[in-house]
Order: C-alpha cells, then structure tokens, then sequence
C-alpha cells in the first residue's frame, strides 16, 4: 500500500521537477527622466514572470531610485518570459519609463537595460 501511495505521488508531482526557482534582486535604475514638470522621479518597478508579478514600493524625488524588494517565483523554466517596467508615480496617471525583457536562463545573470524615456535599469536574476 505505501508503495502505490509513492508511485502516486511520483506520478503527481513528475511535472514539476522541470519547473525551478526564480530570484530576482538587485533592482535599480540610473538617471530616469520622469514628465517635464518633474525634475526627480517618483519610480516603481512592476516585476512579472508567468503568472506572478510583484510590485516594488515607490522611491521618491531621485532620478536614482534603488528597490529592496525581490520577486521569487517557484514555477519558472528557462526560456519565460521576465518583464520589469519601471513607472513614474503621479497623481491621476503614472507614466510609464520604459520596459526590460529577458527570456530567462539557469545560473545568475546581471542584465542592464536602456529605458525608452531615458536612463537605465539594472537587475540580477537567479535561476536555479
């Protein structure tokens, strides 16, 4: 009987032995231009890979924001799909800075991407 329950068990959980860890930190960014009526940006960042995303705390009046969040996701594979957009906090709507794409890989990677409003944005990814 135990054994048909570790058989079972086996069968269940055989499709996400490929599936695998996902740590992203080291989240921040380097001359940001925000709209013109404000010179210092008031940046975020929205982090998603899959079906989780996660979304950073707002660093006010520095066009050099640095986030300590961290997004960690359980269900990754190499080859997904992590976006990181960084945005602007205003009153009615938050301006979108730019966006940073990568389709992951195993290991630890540094990735530097160039915002299209200006700056950029730096993160490091651990696929394990």
């Amino acid at each position: 009987m135990a054994s048909r329950l570790c058989l079972l068990l086996l069968i269940l959980c055989g499709p996400n032995v490929a599936q695998c860890g996902l740590r992203v930190y080291n989240v921040y960014a380097r001359g940001i231009r925000p709209d013109p009526g404000n010179n210092n940006g008031d940046g975020y960042v929205r982090m998603s890979c899959g079906r989780v995303s996660t979304t950073t705390h707002v660093v006010f009046n520095t066009p050099n924001p640095k986030w300590h969040e961290e997004l960690h996701y359980y269900g990754a594979s190499p080859g997904n799909r992590l976006e990181l957009r960084v945005y602007d906090k205003d009153v009615i709507f938050d301006d979108l800075l730019g966006i940073c794409a990568t389709n992951i890989r195993r290991g630890t990677r540094q990735n530097t991407c160039r915002l299209s409003k200006g700056g950029y944005l730096y993160f490091t990814y651990t696929l394990s």
